[in-house]
C-alpha cells in the first residue's frame, strides 16, 4: 500500500532560487487529487491492532509542490508557491486545494535559466494544513485537521477534530475538546518535533510522494514555454490509522487520541500519478 511518506532527510528538497537572473513568469496551473479516495463510508482494514482508513475527501491549503529533477542535485521546478520552500515562514502565502473538487491551483512562477535536462521521479509537497473527511461504519461523518506548519493558531503537530461549526483540539489535561489551543493538546509527535540538520529553517513538515511514472524534462521546452500544466493523483488508501482500535466507530475523545497518517508509523513507499506539461 502506498501514500505519502515524510521526508527524513531533505537532500532531495531543492533550492529553486532563480539567483541573480530575472527569468521571465510563467503561468502555471497545478491540480492536487486522488482518484483512490473512499466513495462514502471509509474503506476499512485491519492492521495488526490497528485499524486503517482511506478518506473520502483531502483538502487544505499549500504552501508549494516541487518536482525534482535527476541527476542533478540542486535543480527542480517549483509549480506554485514560494521558490523557495526550504526557507519560507509559517507566514508565507497559501493555497487552497481539494482532492475530491479539483480545485486548480493558478500561479505565476519562474524556471532557473540554468535548469538542465533530466527526469523527475519525486515530487516535496509542502502544506500548512491537511482536512481528512471520512465516515465511520455506524454512519458518522468525521473531519479531522492535521497543522503541518505553524498557521492559523495552529502548532505544527496539532490534531483537532470539526465539531459543531469549527475545529477544536482535544486538552489531555481536562480530558475534554475546546476552541482555544490548550497547554496540552493531542499531537503528532513526529510532526511537532521534526527538524533537519541540512535545511534548519525548514517550517513546513515535507512530504515526498514518488511518481509512478517517471517525467522526462527537456528543459528548454520549460525554458521556453509560456504555461505549464501540473497535476498530482494521489494513493490515499488506508491514509489514516486508528491506532489501538479495531473499528472506525470511535467516540470523538477516542478518535481524536488515535488517529494518525498511516505513514509516520511505519516507512511506506509514497506514490502518486504525476504530469508536468510545459506549452
Amino acid at each position: 500500500m502506498t501514500r505519502l511518506l515524510p521526508a527524513l532527510a531533505l537532500l532531495l528538497l531543492v533550492a529553486c532560487d532563480s539567483g541573480s537572473d530575472e527569468p521571465d513568469s510563467i503561468s502555471a496551473q497545478t491540480i492536487l487529487t486522488s482518484s483512490t479516495l473512499a466513495p462514502q463510508v471509509a474503506a476499512p482494514k485491519t492492521a495488526g491492532i490497528d485499524f486503517e482508513i482511506t478518506p473520502s475527501n483531502v483538502t487544505g491549503d499549500a504552501l508549494s509542490v516541487l518536482f525534482t529533477i535527476d541527476p542533478a542535485p540542486d535543480d527542480g521546478i517549483v509549480v506554485f508557491g514560494d521558490g523557495r520552500p526550504d526557507i519560507a515562514p509559517s507566514s508565507a502565502q497559501l493555497f487552497p486545494f481539494d482532492f475530491a473538487q479539483e480545485v486548480p491551483i493558478n500561479a505565476s512562477i519562474q524556471i532557473k535559466p540554468t535548469l538542465a535536462d533530466g527526469t523527475s521521479n519525486r515530487a516535496v509537497v509542502l502544506l500548512g494544513y491537511t482536512d481528512f473527511d471520512y465516515i465511520q461504519l455506524d454512519g458518522t461523518e468525521r473531519t479531522v485537521r492535521i497543522a503541518l506548519a505553524d498557521v492559523n493558531g495552529m502548532t505544527r503537530g496539532d490534531k483537532l477534530l470539526a465539531i459543531g461549526s469549527g475545529f477544536q483540539w482535544f486538552d489531555l489535561d481536562t480530558q475534554s475538546f475546546t476552541s482555544t489551543r490548550p497547554a496540552n493538546p493531542v499531537v503528532i509527535p513526529e510532526i511537532r518535533d521534526f527538524s533537519d540538520p541540512i535545511r534548519p529553517n525548514l517550517v513546513f513538515y515535507p512530504l515526498i510522494a514518488n511518481l509512478t511514472t517517471p517525467i522526462p524534462i527537456t528543459a528548454s521546452d520549460f525554458l521556453s514555454a509560456s504555461t505549464i500544466d501540473a497535476q498530482l493523483d494521489f494513493t490515499m488508501s488506508g491514509a489514516l490509522t486508528l491506532v489501538g482500535h479495531s473499528t472506525s466507530d470511535l467516540t470523538s475523545e477516542e478518535l481524536i487520541q488515535a488517529i494518525t497518517l498511516t505513514q509516520i508509523l511505519g516507512g511506506a513507499t509514497a506514490e502518486a500519478d504525476g504530469e508536468l506539461n510545459p506549452n
